[in-house]
């Protein structure tokens, strides 16, 4: 595993308890994405389902209470996240490491992940490999970020995003052999009195772990530059606010 996925790894772990008060919006991500998969597949059999990237919880929750007997394969990059698996599931069972890089089980019937692909150094390269373990007529539910995504603190970095159009998992998971289902997008911002706490809300959401996405100030100095310049970008049309956006995105398909 490189490092980057490491510290993403150990900035979830040492920020658990502080995540589900946090991830507002992963939250929702979780619960739209498992309202649409009820709607777009209402009568899906599953058998055997694996979910990357446990978290907290917030997806586990939702996909074990409506598929709860079926054989369940949970992964996660920290093995602190399976202290948030539901118990009393008739078949549970974990994988921990880098979703990327580790086997899937095969034969599976529905392969779900919320807030986890961006991670994925090769995001295309997924699809094919979830398709290459999937039974024909299983399904691939996802949720991951957009475009858009941070947009504030990329433009006051001077540097580019590195997140997927909608476009583009559509596209991804066609080539692989999927058919849409149903797609998604929105925008979320959230809004801060001080950049201290809208550093603390990515440090509770790990996102401080990301290497490229990751913000960190050393100095008391610095922060009061990085405040000035963010208020000067932003904040006279928020109220004196900052503001942080989040652009997630909702894919389901169907393996054909």
């Amino acid at each position: 595993m490189r490092p980057d996925k490491q510290r993403v790894g150990a900035a979830f772990a040492r920020h658990y308890e502080h995540y589900e008060q946090a991830a507002v919006v992963q939250r929702e991500m979780a619960d739209r994405l498992a309202e649409a998969l009820v709607e777009v597949a209402p009568q899906l059999r599953v058998r055997r389902a694996l979910e990357i990237g446990v978290g907290t919880g917030f997806l586990t929750r939702r996909l074990t209470a409506l598929y709860p007997d079926a054989e369940w394969w949970f992964n996660d990059l920290s093995p602190a996240a399976f202290n948030w698996l539901p118990v009393g599931l008739a078949q549970s069972n974990t994988l921990e490491g880098d979703a990327e890089a580790l086997p899937y089980p095969a034969g599976l019937d529905l392969l779900a992940g919320a807030s986890a692909l961006q991670w994925f150094d090769n995001l295309a390269g997924f699809f094919p490999k979830a398709r290459a373990v999937m039974h024909p007529g299983g399904v691939l539910a996802i949720a991951c970020f957009g475009q858009e995504h941070f947009r504030e603190l990329a433009t006051l970095a001077g540097s580019p995003l590195h997140y997927p159009a909608l476009s583009q998992l559509g596209e991804m998971a066609t080539r692989a052999g999927f058919r849409i289902l149903h797609t998604g997008e929105w925008r979320h911002p959230l809004f801060f009195d001080s950049a201290r706490a809208l550093l603390d809300h990515l440090r509770r959401t790990g996102v401080n772990g990301g290497g490229g996405k990751s913000v960190h100030i050393a100095t008391p100095a610095a922060l009061l530059a990085f405040e000035e310049r963010y208020r000067s970008a932003y904040a006279a049309t928020t109220n004196g606010q900052l503001p942080l956006t989040y652009h997630p995105l909702l894919l389901i398909a169907q393996a054909s």
